[in-house]
């Protein structure tokens, strides 16, 4: 019988102990508190989805930090922890672009301001200037 050769027994060990000089040093990673995420989050006076979109983060990941069930990690993490010091940082370096404030037609007020009976007569314009150039365009193709 052909006897069977032991693995273990092959194997060799060889264990090599570094020496303080051959170390790489690493830079010291700065320690960033647990961050309570509803806490920095009703700081800011945001809704769930609002706070969520201003940190670019999904509205369910958020909802996970908020109940416990997952910890905010990496850039996030830090971010939170920043925002906890500073609600505003992120409003404040990156504004919301204000909304143009859009007419109807070229010098008319704005539709929120208008009476409903303005707004219909504007409407009204608009389509009469419609119509118009329609025949017109197939008075010309005629």
């Amino acid at each position: 019988m052909k006897q069977k050769r032991k693995p273990w027994k092959a194997l060799k060990v060889s264990v090599s102990v570094a020496s303080p000089d051959d170390l790489i040093t690493r830079p010291p990673r700065a320690h960033v508190p647990v961050v309570n995420v509803s806490a920095i989050r009703a700081k800011a006076g945001m809704s769930q989805s609002a706070f969520a979109a201003s940190i670019g983060v999904p509205l369910g990941t958020l909802i996970n930090w908020e109940q416990g069930r997952r910890q905010p990690t990496g850039a996030a993490k830090v971010l939170l922890a920043l925002l906890a010091k500073k609600p505003s940082l992120v409003g404040d370096l990156y504004p919301a672009p204000r909304p143009k404030t859009l007419h109807w037609t070229p010098g008319s007020p704005d539709p929120n301001e208008m009476t409903a009976k303005e707004r219909l007569a504007e409407v009204g314009e608009i389509l009469a200037k419609g119509v118009a150039r329609m025949l017109k365009k197939s008075a010309e193709h005629s």
